[in-house]
């Protein structure tokens, strides 16, 4: 078993490839912003939201345990603060991209377009780029804020044992969740639906956060059963803990498959013109097959493969599921901003998938050395014990 002060190091190799392929998607980020840039800036876009979104379930994992009391997941939670570690780069890397891309991704950062449309103008004072950047500054900071206060109390609880700094994340988790429901839905407005700034949906924040949360516990997941598997959690992560995170991922899959037919069975009875163009086009010519393959990815395969518990508690099963979920989500966020630029057939190349294959390996090295900062189990959190010897 470890042993409670250890902490974890990433294998050279790994590091290694996951050093080449980010620099792999890098380098293509780069060339196609002189080669096709009206390709690789929304896959960039995407690219930054999938990984922020990493970054923000795992705080909002966090805090949730913390209001809830939850006591079972404490023996993981350096898992979830690890992936906390991704807000400070990404959320850089993510303005920088929205500044200089934001000619190509945005219609309505034209002044022609905006000169020929009276939605636009209506939307002008909202939609201004000075505007755009700056809250996408504050919701920047907001979050990291949060993180870092969260974060850093529990590993200074490592150090001093203090209860009241328990106490402190709990308040700190409470007032974050109130202004993550906030900031992350206009922020989903601004970045992702204002890419096609005629249409609106309101839930499409809602909708967008179960997204975010299913793919967040899929990752998770992976993180806790790699190092079970590798060793740092073997004999500490029981089978009652990998059920516990199948629950979660089965029911938050289900989540997404409610808002996302309510998202479009009341566009679809509505008709109104305003709306249905989202669907138009995801659901004419080629987009259609990747249409349904969205909902089979996010839902029906993990729904119909882990309805059982000795599915939930197999390493393999998991593994095997949630990857398809972390595959699922980026489609999702592809259908979401994609068809506003393509064609008749669905452009999926070098341009497209270049940018997420590099910004996957960029969040597992950014949180494989998280987790060599801390002690890999919180050992003076009172409710360890209690966690460490889970059963359901």
């Amino acid at each position: 078993m470890t042993t409670p002060a250890t902490r974890y190091q990433a294998p050279r190799d790994i590091s290694r490839l996951l050093k080449g392929i980010a620099g792999f998607g890098a380098a293509i980020v780069v060339a196609g912003v002189f080669i096709a840039p009206h390709r690789t800036w929304p896959s960039v876009l995407i690219a930054g939201y999938y990984l922020l979104s990493l970054g923000l379930a795992g705080l909002f994992f966090i805090a949730v345990q913390y209001v809830g009391k939850g006591i079972w997941s404490t023996v993981f939670r350096r898992v979830p603060e690890a992936m906390t570690s991704v807000l400070v780069p990404v959320g850089a890397l993510l303005l920088i991209a929205l500044g200089l891309g934001a000619h190509t991704i945005y219609e309505w950062s034209h002044h022609a377009a905006v000169a020929q449309s009276r939605v636009l103008q209506a939307k002008s004072g909202w939609l201004s780029l000075p505007f755009f950047l700056g809250r996408s500054v504050l919701y920047l900071l907001i979050w990291i804020g949060f993180a870092r206060a969260i974060v850093s109390n529990s590993r200074r609880q490592d150090e001093d044992g203090s209860r009241e700094r328990t106490a402190k994340n709990m308040r700190y988790s409470a007032i974050f969740l109130v202004a993550f429901a906030l900031t992350f839905s206009l922020a989903t407005f601004d970045w992702v639906m204002s890419v096609q700034p005629h249409w609106y949906s309101t839930i499409f924040g809602l909708y967008n956060f179960a997204g975010l949360f299913e793919n967040g516990l899929a990752t998770m997941s992976i993180l806790v059963i790699v190092l079970r598997r590798s060793g740092p959690f073997r004999g500490i992560i029981n089978d009652h803990h990998l059920h516990d995170l199948g629950k979660y991922v089965f029911a938050f899959s289900t989540f997404w498959a409610y808002l996302w037919f309510s998202q479009y069975m009341l566009i679809w009875y509505a008709n109104i013109p305003e709306e249905v163009t989202f669907f138009q086009k995801q659901m004419s010519g080629g987009w259609r097959s990747l249409f349904l393959l969205n909902f089979g990815l996010n839902w029906l395969i993990p729904f119909l493969t882990l309805m059982t518990q000795a599915a939930k508690r197999s390493e393999g099963v998991m593994l095997k599921v949630c990857t398809v979920l972390m595959v699922g989500h980026w489609l999702d966020l592809y259908l979401m901003v994609i068809p506003s630029y393509g064609g008749a057939t669905p452009p999926i190349g070098l341009w497209e998938v270049g940018p997420i294959l590099g910004a996957v390996a960029l969040f597992f090295l950014l949180v494989s050395r998280a987790l060599g900062q801390a002690n890999l189990l919180p050992v003076n959190d009172p409710t360890l014990d209690a966690s460490l010897h889970h059963h359901l």
